[in-house]
C-alpha cells in the first residue's frame, strides 16, 4: 500500500491513525513520512534502517487501509 492509493487527506489519514495505529513509534515514523521525509531521514531519526522503516510505514498503510470506509 502507497499513501497515493488511500485517496484520503493528510487530516482524514492522521485521525485513521490515532485510532488504529498503537504503537506510538511506527506512528511518528509514519508522520513522518507524511510530512515528506525520505525513508532514509526517518531511518537516522529512529536508528533504523532505511527498509524497516520503509517496512513499518507499509504496515501502518496496510492497517489504516482496513478501517477506511
Amino acid at each position: 500500500m502507497r499513501l497515493n492509493e488511500l485517496n484520503i487527506s493528510k487530516p482524514e489519514l492522521v485521525e485513521i491513525a490515532e485510532s488504529w495505529i498503537f504503537n506510538t513509534r511506527n506512528k511518528n515514523i509514519l508522520y513522518c513520512k507524511l510530512d515528506g521525509d525520505t525513508y532514509e531521514e526517518i531511518a537516522e531519526k529512529f536508528n533504523l534502517s532505511p527498509q524497516r522503516t520503509k517496512e513499518i510505514v507499509k504496515e501502518c498503510l496496510n492497517k489504516i487501509s482496513k478501517h477506511i470506509q
